[in-house]
């Protein structure tokens, strides 16, 4: 299907809904996609191993420490051999976290130096972070051969300054529970 928008210029005369700034430019919302934001060196991916040690343990952290884009969340892979598990994602937690090992995610161009601005980190026991809303409930089943994938078309969306957490909630795996985190940033409104 091929359709053409004319817009006359800026001032909104080509229809309505057209946003102008007070310099007379043009807003336009587009569709920004974890290709376009790799194209651009802003992809990334957080390689986490890491064992809970118990039932309601917050095990990885992630905060958004940009100032102006979304980290937005697309793919969560995750595995683990030794037991069934459920681990929620829990939105707008607060604290600092305790005694959490610092993870570097990678870039997923490999000709960007580009660096993730987030905090990224796991621990083998409760990183102790309050509040939060459980967003999404991760079924991990143990006799599942590879990593389970966990698509979000529409993005978990992390804006500046927000942070989540991965949390055990009902089954210790007493193993590692291996995760790849995709996601990228993009700018804000």
């Amino acid at each position: 299907m091929n359709e053409s928008v004319y817009i006359q210029d800026a001032t909104a005369s080509g229809g309505s809904g057209v946003k102008v700034t007070a310099a007379n430019q043009m807003l336009v919302r587009a569709r920004h996609s974890a290709a376009d934001a790799n194209a651009l060196g802003n992809a990334y991916c957080a390689v986490i191993e890491a064992d809970p040690n118990g039932t309601d343990q917050d095990f990885i952290y992630l905060k958004n420490t940009h100032s102006t884009m979304d980290l937005c969340i697309y793919k969560i892979r995750m595995s683990t051999g030794t037991a069934d598990i459920d681990v929620d994602i829990k939105l707008g937690v607060t604290g600092s976290t305790t005694s959490g090992t610092a993870v570097l995610p990678t870039n997923m161009n490999a000709g960007s130096t580009n660096a993730a601005d987030c905090t990224c980190e796991y621990r083998d026991e409760d990183l102790a972070l309050t509040g939060g809303t459980v967003t999404d409930t991760l079924y991990i089943d143990k006799d599942f051969i590879g990593e389970q994938e966990f698509d979000y078309p529409s993005d978990i969306i992390l804006t500046p300054n927000m942070a989540l957490v991965f949390n055990c909630v009902a089954v210790d795996p007493t193993a590692d529970i291996n995760t790849e985190i995709f996601f990228y940033f993009r700018p804000g409104e």
